[in-house]
């Protein structure tokens, strides 16, 4: 009750953001429950029913194979959250620890630095591309891929806010009072940037939606047997005018998520940092 207190005061006047976040719990619970909700097997080929309409007992309708959307959509539900949050947790890691140890050791921030502005250089979807290739499709390298992309954004923000934080006045108390290297950067400097980490693991999440399906898309993501909204696009766009039903719910899908994860961002941002506030009420 008081975990909801607290997320109703983080969203008021936003309604707007207030549904963002709904569709994302929503979204969540599908992914957890979805063998409960798929009223079809994603896998069962039903060649007799290929591209059926959207209705009774298929609601979203079948693919080229006469699979059920529905319950493929359902499961590509979990899949977006798996890629999500497993993206964000690679990104995080992986660039706070480069960005972090950048600021803290000069000398070592140098080298990792201009390693950082050599892939900042790309575009995000080609540096993506260029590392699938390299890879094989898979769920894990996946996460790994789009991870490293977004690594990138993560290290260059905590590279500048850990430079600010380790001329504060009480990291110099912490030196003076025989505070280590490790200590210094988890216990004192590190506490400092979880908001703007949060904050920065939002838009992660829903950038990581529109490069796992670009990824899909161009065949080189997940797998094409691994139900996913992005698979889904890529498997049925040769069917865009025969039965555009099957591009519309899975792109609805993607495209409402992202939008609600970077209202909820939004929402984030401006509550961690007062100069981000909106004068606008309402949205």
């Amino acid at each position: 009750m008081i975990i909801m207190q607290r997320v109703l005061w983080i969203f008021k006047g936003r309604r707007l953001a207030l549904i963002g976040l709904f569709w994302l719990c929503l979204v969540a619970v599908v992914a957890l429950i979805a063998p409960l909700l798929a009223p079809f097997d994603p896998f069962e080929i039903n060649p007799i029913m290929r591209l059926s309409e959207p209705g009774i007992p298929y609601l979203f309708g079948t693919d080229h194979f006469g699979r059920d959307s529905f319950s493929r959509s359902v499961y590509g539900a979990r899949m977006a959250i798996i890629i999500g949050l497993g993206s964000v947790s690679v990104a995080l890691i992986v660039g706070g620890v480069v960005g972090m140890l950048s600021a803290y050791f000069n000398r070592l921030g140098h080298f990792l630095m201009r390693v950082v502005d050599v892939l900042m250089a790309f575009p995000a979807l080609l540096l993506a591309l260029v590392l699938m290739t390299l890879l094989e499709r898979s769920v894990t390298n996946t996460i790994i891929v789009i991870g490293i992309v977004y690594a990138t954004t993560t290290a260059r923000i905590l590279f500048g806010m850990t430079l600010k934080l380790k001329e504060e006045v009480f990291i110099d108390a912490a030196k003076c009072a025989g505070a280590g290297h490790g200590a210094l950067l988890f216990r004192h400097i590190l506490p400092n940037l979880i908001s703007p980490i949060l904050v920065q693991a939002s838009f992660i999440f829903a950038f990581a939606q529109l490069q796992a399906a670009a990824l899909d898309f161009l065949g080189l993501g997940l797998p094409p047997e691994i139900p996913s909204w992005g698979n889904m696009l890529s498997e049925e766009r040769i069917y865009v005018t025969r039965a555009p039903w099957l591009l519309i719910f899975p792109g609805a899908l993607i495209i409402l998520s992202v939008f609600s994860m970077n209202l909820v961002g939004d929402v984030l941002r401006d509550k961690v940092d007062p100069r981000f506030k909106l004068d606008i009420k309402g949205i």
